[in-house]
C-alpha cells in the first residue's frame, strides 16, 4: 500500500504524529471490527484487513523520517513498542467487550447456546493479549514502559480470574450467607457497570446512571461490608478476587487517560 492511499484511508495529513496514528487506529478498529458490524461481518474483515495494512504503512513512514542516529534507534524502538503494546491491549478488550456483550458476567448462563461458545473466545483472546503484553518485557527500555506494562497486565489477569469464577448464588434460608451474598452481588453489578462504561460507554450502556467513578466507589464499600461484617461467608473468596480486579482497573484507567486512549 503506498503512503498517500494509506494517510487517506486513516484520514490523516502527512504531518501527523505516531500519537495521532495510534489513537486514529484505536477509533477506527472499533469502528470496523466484526463485532461491531453484525450482519456485514465480510464488509467488516475487509476493512480490518485494509485498516491493518494502512497502520503499518504509515508507521514505517513516520518512523522513517528521522535521521539513522541513536536518538531515532531509540524513538523507533519505543514507537514499536508502544505499537505492540496497543495491539495486545485491544485483544484484551475485545476479550472483555466479547463477555460483556453476551451477559458472561451472568455465571449461569456461560453453558447456554452459543454462549458458551463465545465464553470460551472471550478467555482466548484475553489470554492471547496477555501472552502479547508478557512478551514485551524484554523489549522495555524504559521505567514507564515498566510500570505501564506490568499494570495492564496485572489488569488483565485479574479479570481474567473472575471471568473464571464458577461459582453463582442458590438461595437457601441461612440468612447469613444470602446477606453476604446481597451485598457481594451489588459490588460486583456496580463494578461490572464501571467496567463497561470505562471501556465501551454507549456500545454497552443503555441507560446511564452516575459516572463509573461513583459506581467504583459504592462497589467498593459494598466488597467491604463482606470480608469485614460476613468474613465468615462463603463469598469472601470471590470478593478479594473483585476487590484486586477493582483496584488495579482505578489505576488503568488513570493510565489509559494519560495516554489519551
Amino acid at each position: 500500500m503506498e503512503i498517500e492511499h494509506a494517510l487517506s484511508f486513516l484520514g490523516l495529513p502527512f504531518s501527523s504524529t505516531t500519537s495521532d496514528l495510534n489513537t486514529t487506529f484505536r477509533k477506527l478498529a472499533k469502528k470496523y471490527h466484526p463485532d461491531f458490524n453484525q450482519g456485514k461481518e465480510n464488509w467488516a474483515h475487509t476493512k480490518m484487513t485494509e485498516l491493518n495494512l494502512a497502520y503499518e504503512t504509515a508507521l514505517k513512514y513516520y518512523t522513517s523520517t528521522d535521521n539513522s542516529t541513536r536518538a531515532f534507534q531509540e524513538k523507533s524502538t519505543d514507537i514499536t513498542f508502544i505499537a505492540k503494546f496497543n495491539r495486545a491491549v485491544n485483544q484484551v478488550l475485545q476479550g472483555i467487550y466479547i463477555y460483556y456483550q453476551y451477559g458472561l458476567e451472568n455465571v449461569h448462563l456461560r453453558k447456554e447456546g452459543v454462549r458458551k461458545f463465545r465464553y470460551r473466545d472471550s478467555i482466548k483472546e484475553i489470554k492471547d493479549g496477555i501472552a502479547g503484553l508478557e512478551a514485551l518485557k524484554p523489549s522495555i527500555i524504559t521505567n514507564s514502559q515498566n510500570e505501564n506494562l506490568n499494570l495492564f497486565i496485572d489488569f488483565s489477569k485479574a479479570f481474567l480470574q473472575n471471568l473464571l469464577i464458577e461459582k453463582y448464588y442458590i438461595p437457601s434460608g441461612e440468612t447469613f450467607e444470602n446477606n453476604a451474598h446481597k451485598h457481594y452481588e451489588k459490588g460486583s453489578i456496580l463494578l461490572d457497570y464501571a467496567i463497561k462504561d470505562a471501556f465501551f460507554g454507549d456500545r454497552l450502556i443503555r441507560i446511564r446512571s452516575g459516572t463509573f467513578y461513583h459506581k467504583v466507589s459504592i462497589s467498593y464499600e459494598e466488597f467491604l461490608v463482606v470480608v469485614t461484617r460476613y468474613y465468615k461467608s462463603s463469598w469472601v473468596s470471590e470478593t478479594i478476587l473483585k476487590i484486586y480486579l477493582l483496584e488495579v482497573f482505578t489505576k488503568v484507567i488513570r493510565l489509559l487517560k494519560k495516554m489519551r486512549y
